[in-house]
């Protein structure tokens, strides 16, 4: 078994797939995902949310820009700053700022384009969408001595 934080096996290798600059959604339950796109984890109502999935995917992947549907902050404020702090969080542990976006739903829904992939949750609460955009996880070579 792995170590990391991630155990689901589809997610696991769509996370490992991703290069700078490319997104995933992670999406509320009611969230319409082409079959090709669609990593369904959902169980039940409100198992798992949001945050219980995204806390995850922040501790495996480098995140350069977290785009929020704006419309979160009205329907979920409780779940915007639990959003809100995972990604502080993350910006912390990772010692790189992560730049936050809010876009009104309909420019939002665009972002399912584009995306490598959507995570459908558990999550009932309308408009509870993010997109994340990867980033990079170099780390500076070492500088290699002559022999």
């Amino acid at each position: 078994m792995r170590h990391g934080a991630l155990l689901n096996g589809p997610l696991t290798a769509l996370i490992g797939d991703l290069g700078h600059s490319d997104k995933i959604m992670i999406v509320d339950a009611g969230w319409p995902i082409p079959k090709d796109l669609r990593y369904d984890i959902c169980l039940t109502h409100g198992i798992p949310r949001l945050t219980d999935v995204f806390s995850v995917i922040a501790e495996e992947l480098s995140i350069e820009t977290v785009i929020i549907d704006s419309e979160m902050q009205n329907h979920g404020p409780e779940v915007y700053g639990e959003v809100c702090r995972i990604i502080a969080g993350a910006a912390a542990a990772s010692g790189e700022t992560i730049k936050v976006e809010n876009e009104p739903h309909v420019t939002f829904k665009e972002h399912a384009k584009s995306v490598k992939g959507i995570i459908r949750t558990g999550e009932c609460i309308p408009y509870c969408n993010l997109v994340i955009v990867a980033g990079l996880a170099f780390t500076p070579a070492r500088r290699r001595s002559p022999l």
